[in-house]
């Protein structure tokens, strides 16, 4: 008898609706990254141009970019469904993974159409409109929630939903962490290397809550200035929102008398953000509403203590009083009182961090991830598709 051949990986493809690098799109790279190719063949429908198609193809994706359009334009809607659903025909795709809520009308529809299955990662609670009805009318074999609130939010809406923590690789987080060392930090961005590094990271929209670190940071500067402390801003704007914010940021930190002790990065390289995140004293993660927070995960698969407003991501995260500090969202007086804290308490930074450390790696990590993401791919698959 000839020897018994295992089956071919099943060709799917994850849909992207935007070509920037946010949170969601490093999910979907981290996902891939630990994917099992022996069992799954992946491509990614990038329905923007942008520099997240040469990430994907650093990991030997296969990415179709299609034309930029507005979810206004229904006739290049229509054209761009037309589109996946030829994508799915020529690459003999079997599943599509659509990768946040506006992604569920690119997958879910050729989907149906095409008689595969869909799943479909959310990211967030979304708000009552008519538009947001019309979108979960749409069929899904099955939606993976990244934290307990959207996964309750999904249920009521009488959909099967998973919650999977979106997942950190610490050994590829160090690893770019070494490339970017903190000497070589100061010397690129003009910070001083002998204070104590306060670390924001976090695209700059207002929900992300720099105006509030900026004005905790202030309060630590002028009541403790032993302290040492310079704050780092890293981040720019993304998807062409909010643009002028970053205006702003400068403006009041010159108004709190701190413009000389905090540095606004921009953008940075990978290595340079894990570099950062390791060579902190703290990072802060000051955003109003936030469902996950992958900066936090990350900072503390690194090592590194957070201070973070108690939104649902971040309160799930951290183990207050164990691997960090939780203050009420929006407080800022608490926020500056919780980095005093801190700051004058170097055992507890040291002990703080290693606990997160084991914390992150034993709840959060990117290899438990994917494990899990392909058992629903698996689920979906063995059932028939959503009529």
């Amino acid at each position: 008898m000839p020897p018994a051949t295992s089956p071919a990986p099943v060709p799917f493809a994850w849909i992207s609706c935007v070509g920037e690098k946010g949170g969601a799109e490093t999910l979907m790279i981290e996902c891939l990254r630990e994917l099992d190719r022996s069992r799954f063949r992946p491509h990614v429908i990038q329905l923007r141009p942008g520099p997240l198609e040469g990430f994907l193809r650093e990991l030997d994706v296969e990415v179709h970019v299609l034309e930029t359009h507005r979810m206004r334009e229904v006739h290049k809607i229509a054209g761009t469904l037309w589109k996946i659903r030829r994508l799915i025909r020529e690459h003999g795709l079997r599943l599509i993974h659509s990768n946040g809520f506006r992604a569920h009308v690119y997958g879910g529809i050729p989907a149906k159409l095409a008689g595969i299955p869909e799943v479909w990662t959310t990211h967030t609670v979304e708000q009552p409109s008519w538009h947001t009805r019309a979108i979960l009318a749409i069929p899904t074999a099955h939606v993976l929630s990244n934290c307990p609130r959207t996964d309750d939010y999904f249920r009521a809406q009488g959909l099967p939903s998973t919650m999977i923590w979106p997942g950190v690789n610490p050994g590829r987080l160090e690893q770019l962490a070494a490339a970017a060392p903190r000497e070589a930090l100061a010397q690129r961005y003009g910070i001083p290397a002998d204070r104590r590094w306060i670390s924001v990271g976090a695209r700059l929209q207002r929900f992300k809550g720099q105006l509030h670190f900026l004005k905790a940071l202030a309060g630590v500067i002028h009541a403790q200035p032993s302290a040492h402390a310079h704050g780092i801003v890293i981040g720019g704007s993304l998807f062409g929102q909010e643009t002028e914010y970053q205006q702003e940021l400068r403006a009041l930190a010159k108004e709190l008398g701190i413009a000389d002790r905090v540095t606004f990065t921009g953008f940075v390289p990978d290595a340079d953000l894990a570099g950062f995140l390791a060579a902190s004293t703290l990072v802060a993660h000051p955003a109003l509403e936030e469902d996950f927070g992958l900066t936090v995960a990350e900072a503390q698969a690194l090592g590194t203590p957070v201070v973070a407003f108690a939104a649902v991501g971040p309160a799930e995260i951290i183990a207050p009083g164990e691997t960090g500090w939780l203050v009420p969202v929006g407080d800022t007086t608490a926020l500056a009182a919780a980095l005093q804290e801190a700051l004058a308490s170097p055992e507890r930074l040291m002990q703080f961090g290693a606990a997160g450390r084991r914390r992150a790696i034993s709840l959060f990590g990117s290899a438990t991830h994917a494990r899990r993401t392909e058992e629903i791919y698996a689920r979906a698959l063995s059932a028939r598709a959503p009529r």
